[in-house]
């Protein structure tokens, strides 16, 4: 419980004046203080009355409900409140409690006192150090009487005393305080109750002491200013008031009285004692002693008037009253004493008795007010305000109508049952009789009986005072108001400010409690309590009674006049700081605002003086500045100034600065800290600074995200209310006041909130434009420069946690992760991909357009936010600073959350009006989750505090409309309905977004750095076609973590160019199948794995080789070599969620030259007679013995003798076939573009019977008997190789031309271009008869001087219309030969004239599919014009019809067709067969069209390499009249027609064939 020392019932109070005695620890005597403030309040029926019979007239068993308040208070009141006693008497302490410390005793080293005069006196009866410090303390008990002679009750207590401990026995007199583990629930309330008791014992003797004098003097003006510049102390002992406990001295001690003494011989603040005669030193107390000295040392009484010293107005009030120890008659013996010689011819008037007699009578009423015994007070208090008003005493009149107040206040928080005496009734003063002898009867019945209320009548009783007040009080004030007409009575202005202060505070708790007096009024009025039911003042109560503003009329009734100057510093300060209280609690805020300016204006002028006179007794410079400051407050020559302010232990100024702060929040001034306590410290026993961290962190600040919101949004609603200039004004106003105290703490709290003002308070965007200071750049230096100053001063004078409030919350801007280097970045994959990477290994040689995520480019965000347990990672912090003066970032950590994690601090500078980065360095060091919410930063001169990430721009917007006014505006806004009937509510104004760095923390993972490759500077230089080999040595720099997984990924420069080409929409279908063939099966470069090897693994700090193979491809410059590592821990197939590899990548310098170049390629057809063999062991052209027409002369000189060979090995090449028309020749030109000769192989083979051997084109077994060409080729020499190729038969030329890219394999791809049916068809053909003449040649080239080898790049064959029917075998071949005839040539017959011969035609279905053949026979004459050759009525005679239907020839179906045929003439005849179908063959009803194509389909696609699953419907799709037009009747033609050589019969029978060409010649010349 606090006592306020304005409060209404103040005057009802004793005041305690609590010492420390003895050797005492500040902590112990405030520990002991606070032991006895619970029982600070007494109940007068616990208290044990006083046994001797003269000391009974304030018993307590007259009044037992009656309570004595104490107020306990370790300091003596100003000597301008002491002047003002006895008029009010609570402002003297009537109690003092010496505190002394029962565990010091013994502790001492000395055993000897001093006495008065310097001497030293040897403790007689002191054995032990204990009872020596026993008696010690005592004997300073007794100096402590000495120096407090007015005090009623001196009294040491002896605290923590253990009962039947060592500590030795306690005088008479002294009380034991046993400690709080020994003591009861009922032992301080014991205590209190034994000091209660004596007080009420002493005040007997005081106020008969008091009843004995014939009048008071009024504290005046004058008095008080008197008192105020010392002319007199309270500590004088000129009104002697030693109690009883004094024990008595010996005769000639000591003087009784200093009545005799000459005041100008010695110093008020003296002890009253002769200089003359020494001071004995008093025995200890024994027992109960008399109330006076001898009365053989007391002044006699006065004999006259004159000798009273009382009526003397110009004698101070100490020396008037004395204390009395004559006995009740020799007291009535004076006053008739005094009676008898007042009627003489010098005597004072009969008014100025009675008046004096009032004023006894009211000092008197005041005692019985701290008695408790309220009832009695009232009535002396009526009593003496009737004197009063009776001879226009207004001042005591307007004395004692208070102290009624006060006593009726007692009364009913007490329960009691009380009357308002007629005596405060306004009416009664026109009533009231003027003679002083008459006394209304009223004014004592009414409040002698005091009794319980029943409910009806306390309610009544409540009322009647409620409705009284208002008149009572302005009454009392009028009074008060009216005294100041009378010389010498007017009322000091602090006594006055305070009596309104005391009233306006009654009346605001009448306010309070809804107008109306009530228990928790009361207790609010007596206790101090606070109110059960919250009053809400933002709302009108002007229906209340009484209204604020009748009470702040009242109130600012107390302020001084300006002109006034009576007021001490102190006093002026105590008057405003009331009157605030009284404001604020009324809620006039900005009231209260403009009456503590007026004391901040007040107090600045006072601090400065004193600092001056306190720098000069230093011996210090008033102008050192804040260095020099702290010695201003030593006191007595004890510690220096700053220990004695040290806020880490006791902060005196804390109240200040909480002024300053209601201050500065009514002008809407932003706070440093919004809502937090100004007094909260950091603690110095942190943990963190145990473990080396030297961030501190302080529960009393809050620095999260949503304190940090809820300061911007106050501060954004601050900024806009109010006046700029005037909080300016008054911020620096605060400063100043801190300078003069000095507060360190105050100084830097205000400097930062100046700061805070002034600034911007935004989150400003790229441009800044909303980030204006409202300051001069000098300034802002000022107040940086000061913060430094302050900081350094605290620090000189040892003040620990001096630290300013950093003034701008949006700090850091940003925080990100820098992207690593790629070799260092982890890249995430999923488990599907960890298997895809196996397929790739497995299907790369088949299909390379398999996805591989390990050549996708890494999300650059993903990458960002993952992290490697144990390894640095570089993070850039954005701050901004948008001051004009520099910021210096002593360090900067980063703050999170999840796993363990370490920053690197760091420092900076950053720059005026900027937005700086920094690159700072941090470390997780477990897997997991992450997240950095802030930065904790430590400004020079500033708290290390956390700072959150605000990474978007925020600008507070500013509200439309106007919906709140006063102090109400600067609060933040909330959401509030759209209207009284609508649920929907308009959102406040949105806060700054907080941004969080959300980062993965995978576990360790090694570091693989490429050690070396065979490459000399990484580069290789190969020819076209040439496979060559290097390897590479990785290394694994971790020490813990091995490699258990590798994977090998690579790139080229052609990749891009390819990727491009494949792209084109317009590409025809034949040129993206060979970029896809190209891309997928001619690779750069390959990883040569080896089976046996398995799993490649890299332990830690160890090396690995591997071998890459690399293929010499046209534009082929460079190359990336990408291995993708990590550490799994667990096999592949074990894997079940994301895992991370990390990337090294060699990149390769690749330079290709030219080797082979394929000039130029032809097909022809074998001539008739080329390479044919008879047959059944015939005569051979091969042999030089057929007929060749050609052949000049055997003897002849023929080509050169290579070419001879070439040929040579070509006829017996076709020798080994049946038939060589199934061949046709391959004309290869090769030119050799290296500057070497090469040697060229080429090779032929062929065609396997079946598909699956077909499939295995690149096996060797199947080119063991190819034929082979071998050439030696000079640079830059072009030479031509005729090779032997089996033609080729398609079973569906013109199927769809397929896709190796799965991702292009659509149901209708047709060339892109518009073309023509038949244009797609020769498209189509020239392609699949390609593709199929690519899979029986092959060539090499080798260097034999260095033993390079490559493969010579035949995919640049080209096939036109020509060379296509070149190599092609048709689906029906017709073939027309004579049976019975001589065969002279592949075609050619002999037959006589007049000879009837078979002429058969030989028909065979190679397709898959009947067809209905239309045969059709042409004959004609051998080299004749056309109208000629067709003339042969005459000359050919058939049986039969030459065009006629032949049956349905099956697939694969072989037929002939059989006529006779006579030759009339001699010489060549020549007949040509075709074979046309009659109609298409339909299949039947029920036969799929699969069974129809037969497995065109899936050969082809078997032909195209592709494999896998055969795509049925898509041949017949595409072949549908959109792609190859109108399926039409189809007819085919022999290759060669039949020739019948027709001789007589004469010729015939000679069988001269040596004349076969000249018949031959005349033969054909007659036909």
């Amino acid at each position: 419980m606090v006592l306020d020392p304005l409060s209404p019932i103040a005057p009802a109070r004793v005041r305690a004046l609590l010492l420390p005695v003895g050797r005492i620890k500040r902590s112990r005597f405030l520990e002991f203080a606070e032991r006895l403030k619970p029982e600070s309040i007494v109940r007068l029926g616990d208290v044990s009355p006083d046994g001797r019979p003269n000391r009974t007239m304030f018993s307590p068993l007259a009044f037992p409900a009656g309570k004595i308040i104490y107020d306990l208070s370790p300091s003596l009141p100003p000597q301008s409140q002491l002047a003002l006693s006895p008029f009010e008497l609570y402002r003297e302490p009537l109690v003092v409690m010496g505190i002394a410390d029962s565990t010091e005793l013994g502790c001492g080293h000395n055993s000897s006192t001093e006495d008065g005069n310097g001497g030293v006196t040897q403790g007689k009866h002191s054995s032990t150090p204990e009872e020596r410090d026993v008696s010690n303390l005592l004997q300073e008990m007794e100096l402590v009487r000495e120096r407090f002679p007015k005090a009623l009750v001196h009294q040491v207590l002896f605290f923590d005393y253990k009962i039947g401990g060592d500590l030795p026995a306690l005088p008479e007199g002294a009380i034991a305080v046993p400690p709080p583990e020994q003591s009861k629930t009922t032992t301080m309330k014991t205590v209190m109750c034994d000091l209660s008791s004596l007080l009420l014992a002493e005040m007997t003797s005081f106020a008969k002491s008091l009843q004995a004098l014939y009048t008071i003097d009024s504290p005046s003006s004058s008095q008080n200013a008197a008192t105020a510049n010392g002319w007199s102390s309270w500590t004088s002992g000129d009104l002697n008031r030693r109690s009883s406990q004094i024990p008595s001295q010996p005769h000639g001690s000591r003087s009784g009285s200093p009545s005799l003494i000459d005041r100008n011989q010695y110093r008020m603040s003296m002890p009253a004692h002769l200089p003359s005669s020494p001071l004995a030193h008093p025995r200890p107390a024994t027992g109960p002693q008399p109330a006076s000295p001898p009365s053989s040392t007391q002044s006699p009484p006065p004999t006259s008037f004159d000798q009273i010293s009382g009526v003397s107005s110009g004698t101070p009030l100490s020396n008037t009253v004395t204390r009395s120890s004559a006995t009740n008659a020799q007291r009535d013996s004076s006053l008739e004493r005094v009676a008898v010689q007042g009627f003489g011819s010098g005597s004072l008037s009969e008014r100025a008795r009675n008046k004096g007699k009032g004023r006894v009578g009211c000092v008197v009423g005041s005692l019985y007010l701290h008695a408790g015994r309220w009832g009695d007070a009232i009535r002396e208090f009526v009593e003496s305000a009737t004197i009063a008003r009776a001879n226009s005493d207004h001042l005591w009149h307007a004395k004692a109508l208070e102290n009624i107040l006060v006593s009726l206040l007692m009364l009913a928080w007490a329960g009691m049952d009380f009357q308002i005496p007629q005596i405060c009734y306004p009416v009664t003063e026109k009533m009231a009789p003027k003679s002083p002898q008459q006394t209304p009867s009223s004014s004592t019945v009414d409040v002698l009986s005091a009794k319980t209320m029943t409910t009806e009548s306390r309610l009544a009783s409540f009322q009647n005072l409620t409705a009284l007040l208002p008149d009572l009080l302005n009454t009392i004030l009028n009074f008060y108001t009216r005294a100041a007409n009378f010389s010498g009575e007017s009322l000091p202005q602090l006594p006055y400010s305070e009596t309104v202060i005391r009233f306006s505070k009654l009346m605001a708790a009448v306010h309070l409690s809804n107008g109306k007096l009530d228990d928790d009024a009361l207790a609010h009025v007596v206790l101090n309590a606070q109110f059960r039911n919250r009053t809400k003042l933002t709302s009108s109560r002007v229906l209340i009674s009484p209204t604020r503003v009748e009470i702040t009329t009242m109130l600012f009734r107390a302020l001084p006049p300006v002109t006034s100057s009576s007021l001490a510093t102190i006093d002026y300060t105590l008057v405003l700081s009331g009157i605030c209280s009284v404001l604020s609690s009324l809620g006039f805020y900005r009231k209260k605002a403009l009456v503590i300016r007026e004391l901040i204006s007040i107090l600045i002028p006072g601090l400065v003086q004193a600092r001056k006179l306190g720098a000069a007794e230093m011996g210090v410079h008033p102008a050192t500045g804040l260095t020099g400051l702290g010695a201003l407050n030593a006191t007595g020559g004890g510690a220096v100034g700053p220990v004695a302010s040290n806020p880490g232990q006791n902060d005196e100024n804390g109240g200040v600065r909480e002024l300053l702060g209601v201050l500065c929040h009514a002008y809407g001034v932003i706070g440093s800290i919004f809502g937090q306590p100004d007094t909260a410290r950091r603690s110095e026993s942190h943990p963190s600074k145990a473990t080396g961290d030297e961030r501190v962190t302080d529960t009393n600040y809050d620095d999260s995200n949503e304190a940090v919101i809820s300061r911007a949004l106050s501060d954004a609603n601050l900024h806009a209310f109010g006046n700029l200039n005037l909080k300016m004004v008054v911020l620096r106003s605060c400063i100043d006041l801190c300078e003069a105290l000095p507060d360190f703490h105050g100084i830097l709290r205000f400097t930062t909130e100046l700061l805070r003002t002034v600034g911007s308070g935004v989150a400003p965007g790229p441009r800044g434009m909303e980030a204006i200071t409202a300051l001069s750049k000098e300034e802002q230096v000022r107040l940086v420069t000061n913060i430094s100053r302050t900081v350094i001063a605290a620090t000189k004078f040892g003040v620990k946690d001096v630290e300013a409030e950093y003034w701008d919350d949006f700090l850091v801007r940003g925080v990100e992760v820098v992207e690593p280097p790629t070799w260092k970045a982890p890249v995430p994959h999923a488990k599907s991909e960890l298997v895809a990477a196996g397929a790739i290994a497995q299907e790369a040689e088949k299909s390379p357009f398999i996805y591989n995520p390990f050549l996708k480019k890494p999300d650059a965000a993903t990458v960002e936010r993952t992290l490697i347990a144990g390894e640095p990672a570089e993070f850039r912090v954005t701050l901004q600073n948008l001051f004009d003066f520099d910021v210096e970032i002593e360090r900067l950590s980063l703050e999170s959350v999840g796993v363990k994690f370490e920053s690197k601090k760091t420092n900076i500078i950053v720059g005026p009006y900027r937005t700086q980065t920094i690159i700072m360095e941090g470390t997780a060091w477990e897997a997991g989750s992450l997240r950095v919410t802030g930065c904790v930063v430590k400004a020079r001169n500033c708290r290390e505090r956390r700072f959150p990430i605000f990474r978007e721009p925020w600008f507070p917007e500013k509200d439309v409309k106007i919906k709140r006014i006063g102090l109400a505006a600067a609060k933040p806004s909330t959401d509030r309905p759209t209207s009284t009937a609508s649920k929907t509510k308009i959102q406040s104004q949105p806060g700054p977004k907080p941004s969080f760095l959300e980062l993965t923390v995978i576990r360790e993972q090694p570091m693989v750095v490429v050690k070396s490759t065979s490459l000399s500077q990484s580069a290789v230089m190969i020819l076209e076609g040439q496979i060559n080999f290097f390897t590479i040595t990785l290394h694994n720099l971790s020490s813990t973590t091995p490699v258990d997984l590798l994977l090998f990924s690579f790139q080229d420069s052609t990749t891009a160019q390819l990727q491009a080409a494949m792209s084109n929409k317009a590409i025809a279908p034949a040129e993206l199948y060979e970029l896809e063939l190209l891309f997928s099966h001619k690779q750069a470069l390959r990883w040569r794995r080896r089976e046996e090897d398995g799993e490649p693994t890299i332990p830690p700090n160890q090396t690995a080789t591997f071998e890459i193979e690399v293929l010499g491809k046209p534009g082929l410059t460079s190359a990336i070599v990408q291995v993708d590592y990590a550490y799994l821990g667990v096999p592949r197939r074990e894997v079940t969620e994301k895992f991370y590899t990390r990337q090294v990548v060699l990149p390769v310098t690749v330079t290709v030259n030219a080797s082979v170049e394929l000039v130029r390629v032809d097909t022809l057809p074998f001539a008739g007679d080329f390479g044919w063999v008879q047959q059944g062991g015939q005569r051979q052209l091969a042999d030089g013995k057929g007929i060749h027409h050609g052949d000049d002369g055997h003897g002849k000189t023929g080509p050169k003798a290579q070419e001879e060979e070439a040929i040579k090995v070509l006829r017996r090449r076709l020798r080994s076939t049946a038939d060589a028309r199934d061949y046709c020749l391959l004309l290869l030109d090769i030119r050799n573009s290296w500057p070497h000769p090469l040697k060229i192989e080429l090779q032929v083979r062929e065609p396997p019977p079946t598909l699956a051997q077909n499939r295995e084109a690149d096996s060797e077994t199947i080119w063991a008997g190819a034929y082979t060409t071998i050439d030696r080729l000079q640079p830059g020499h072009t030479s031509r190789h005729i090779l032997p190729l089996p033609r080729v038969f398609l079973q569906n030329p013109h199927a769809v031309i397929p896709t190796l890219n799965p991702a292009n394999q659509r149901q209708f791809v047709v060339s892109a271009s518009k073309v023509s049916p038949d244009v797609e068809r020769a498209s189509r053909e020239a392609f699949w008869y390609r593709e199929e003449i690519l899979k029986l040649v092959r060539g090499f080239w080798e260097e034999e001087r260095t033993g390079r080898r490559g493969s010579i790049e035949l995919r640049g064959i080209r096939l036109n219309p020509r060379m296509v029917e070149a190599v092609r075998v048709e689906e029906v071949s017709v073939e027309v030969f004579v049976r019975e005839g001589t065969q002279l040539g592949p075609s050619t017959f002999e037959a006589h004239t007049d000879e009837l011969v078979t002429l058969a035609t030989r028909i065979h279905n190679r397709s898959s599919q009947p067809i209905y053949p239309l045969l059709r026979l042409q004959p004609s004459l051998r080299n004749q014009p056309h109208n000629v050759a067709l003339d042969l009525s005459k000359r050919f005679a058939h049986n039969g019809l030459l065009q006629r239907p032949l049956p349905l020839l099956q697939p694969g179906q072989a037929a002939e067709d059989a006529m006779g045929v006579c030759m009339l003439c001699r010489g060549e005849f020549e007949i040509g067969a075709s074979i046309e179908e009659i109609r298409i063959w339909q299949p039947a009803a029920g036969e799929s069209r699969a069974e129809r194509s037969g497995d065109g389909d899936a050969t082809g696609a078997a032909r195209a390499g592709g494999g896998g699953r055969a795509r049925a419907d898509t041949s017949a799709l595409l072949m549908d009249s959109s792609v190859l037009g109108e399926k039409q009747r189809r007819m085919w033609t022999g290759r060669e027609n039949c020739v019948i050589v027709v001789r007589d019969g004469a010729e015939a029978s000679d069988g001269d064939m040596d004349g076969h060409g000249d018949d031959h010649d005349s033969a054909g010349d007659d036909g």
